[in-house]
């Protein structure tokens, strides 16, 4: 990777831990830091051929967007817990359109990038997207699925050599857990 590429990567990724620190923290100006820094990664996962997850960066700069605004208008920040029954639902969803992804692409996967890549890419992708979603709506397990979230996105980034980028989602997954804790400490709202 060029100089360039490199640290457009480490600044990413530095904008990305900040994020995630203010996030947990409850802080609006995470959403500012998140944006920032996925606008960024939109070029790093570009040109590292991990397509599905710059396009999921572009989605987070447009969830950043929302969030700050939704988050901007309430001053402390309530916090929700979804069923067991809507959470079940939302993952068949999710694996329901990975199949139908997969199956679009199904002739075309050696012309794309690697097979395996691809679908972890997909995978990882998609549930991050709900995972944000969550985390803007302010659900409060959205921590334990990017614990499991971060923790693919480690092995998807070493493959794809993407160092300040593994460094950042292992700080993620560790960031994750004091998250969780945080906003647990709170009681949910009615």
């Amino acid at each position: 990777m060029e100089n360039t590429n490199l640290l457009l990567e480490w600044t990413a990724a530095s904008a990305g831990a900040v994020y995630l620190f203010l996030v947990a923290k409850k802080n609006k100006w995470a959403w500012l830091s998140g944006g920032i820094s996925s606008l960024m990664y939109i070029f790093v996962f570009y040109q590292s051929n991990l397509y599905a997850q710059a396009i999921l960066s572009f989605a987070y700069v447009l969830l950043s967007i929302f969030a700050f605004w939704s988050w901007n208008r309430e001053g402390e920040i309530s916090l929700v817990s979804w069923k067991l029954r809507a959470h079940l639902f939302a993952m068949q969803c999710i694996l329901l359109l990975s199949c139908f992804i997969f199956w679009l692409k199904q002739g075309t996967f050696h012309d794309f990038v690697e097979k395996e890549t691809f679908v972890f890419d997909v995978l990882i992708a998609l549930f991050s997207l709900f995972a944000t979603i969550l985390g803007v709506l302010k659900e409060k397990s959205n921590w334990i699925y990017w614990l499991f979230i971060n923790l693919a996105c480690i092995a998807l980034y070493v493959n794809a050599q993407l160092y300040a980028t593994t460094v950042l989602y292992t700080a993620y997954f560790l960031l994750g857990i004091y998250g969780l804790r945080e906003w647990n400490k709170k009681p949910k709202a009615s």
